[in-house]
């Protein structure tokens, strides 16, 4: 066999398992379901190229800096360590999904009045709008974002469910983002930081499972909002 054909022939299986990898990774992410960007091979394709920005959720050391400075408000007292391992999270930043230890349709219902209490309790500051970062599911919004106020990078979006597995993203304060994440109730966006439109400390918070975990969430809910409203 000559030189070219054995070069021909190892490109070919490249060729053969970078698709055969394709195909495998586009099924996985379809599986969950739809996100922040077009629901096909294009979104996928945008997802993969992000992947190569993507960061270890658990490194904070873009905000770690902020922690204790003037604009951090550290809202959340300690937080009780959440039981068990953490849940699997898939790679693909969008959409930012777990894929294990959901709770269940009972407690997806119970999350969502949570956060409709929260809103309701807040009416001359919050309201529901479109996810900018889903764009199919409501987020929690400011009514008027000041310049300068944490939730201005996020356009006034503070919090939003995902249905279905009942995660979820906040952004919250330096001190609470790391109080979150060290007692294991969630991790890091794996793009936080990693642009404009992302703060570093956006946050995927884990389904809850139980009514205990849920009032966990309750109050890492209205850190978020204390955090977003500022001094209002």
């Amino acid at each position: 066999m000559t030189l070219r054909k054995k070069i021909t022939g190892l490109v070919l299986l490249v060729v053969l398992a970078l698709a055969g990898w394709g195909w495998l990774d586009y099924r996985s992410w379809r599986a969950l379901g739809p996100g922040g960007v077009p629901y096909n091979l294009a979104g996928w394709a945008q997802v993969t190229w992000m992947r190569l920005g993507a960061h270890d959720p658990f490194d904070m050391s873009l905000f770690a800096g902020q922690i204790g400075t003037a604009h951090d408000m550290a809202v959340l007292g300690r937080l009780p360590t959440r039981a068990g391992s953490r849940p699997h999270v898939d790679p693909h930043p969008i959409p930012h999904r777990q894929t294990d230890q959901h709770g269940d349709e009972q407690a997806r219902v119970a999350l969502k009045a949570l956060f409709d209490r929260e809103v309701a309790g807040h009416p001359d500051l919050l309201h529901y709008q479109k996810s900018h970062f889903e764009q199919r599911n409501d987020a929690i919004w400011l009514r008027e974002p000041q310049e300068g106020n944490p939730a201005a990078r996020a356009q006034g979006e503070i919090a939003h469910i995902h249905p279905s597995d009942g995660s979820m993203h906040m952004t919250l304060g330096p001190s609470d983002a790391k109080n979150v994440i060290d007692a294991r109730w969630g991790e890091l966006h794996t793009l936080a930081g990693a642009n404009d439109r992302l703060p570093a400390t956006y946050v995927m918070l884990y389904s809850p499972r139980d009514d205990d975990e849920r009032a966990v969430i309750e109050q890492i809910l209205r850190a978020a909002v204390r955090y977003a409203a500022g001094d209002r």
